[in-house]
């Protein structure tokens, strides 16, 4: 399935949305005012499936926010409460001390300094139970837009015993501000 997204990221504070468009079904992802939102509308109006809120959906959310630090380097020097450790050689764990959900992500960092992934365990709805599994996101073809080294190339992967699969590819087109716009 093709579509286009754009991800508005916060970069003094822990929000962000993502709103990608398709054959008149609009998809939201986003962490607003403390909450985590997932849902899908029919022309933007008719609701078809949207994720019940609650502590799982803000952890998945805020995990979400943190492995798009590779979108917006800004927010590594603008958000006051980040915090970065070392946990092995080459891998930095990032967490939001102002976050009630304990969400944290590791990143590999290339030789070259670049994160070549991230990875965490998240929440993957299964039905309507939430089944924390090993997740991954891997950036690449590092790119100058606005005076920013960011990923051109995104790939997110779930890793399902005997079944890990790719669910998200994209190619960043644009990059002004806090707005990512991407080509899926």
């Amino acid at each position: 399935m093709s579509f286009t997204a754009e991800l508005t990221f916060q970069t003094r504070l822990s929000e962000f949305r993502w709103d990608a468009r398709t054959s008149g079904i609009v998809i939201t992802d986003a962490y607003e005012g403390g909450h985590g939102i997932a849902m899908s509308r029919l022309a933007g109006l008719l609701t078809l499936k949207k994720a019940t809120r609650g502590p799982e959906l803000d952890r998945g959310e805020v995990q979400r926010y943190l492995s798009s630090l590779m979108l917006c380097p800004a927010a590594i020097v603008n958000h006051a409460s980040l915090e970065w450790n070392a946990v092995a050689e080459s891998v930095l764990r990032v967490r939001d001390s102002a976050d009630p959900t304990g969400a944290a992500v590791d990143f590999e960092i290339g030789a070259d300094g670049e994160p070549t992934s991230c990875h965490t365990i998240r929440p993957r709805m299964v039905g309507r139970d939430a089944v924390d599994t090993k997740w991954e996101g891997r950036g690449s073809d590092f790119r100058i837009w606005n005076g920013m080294r960011v990923a051109h190339r995104l790939e997110v992967w779930w890793e399902i015993p005997d079944a890990p699969f790719c669910y998200y590819r994209s190619d960043v087109t644009h990059c002004e501000g806090t707005a990512v716009s991407q080509n899926i």
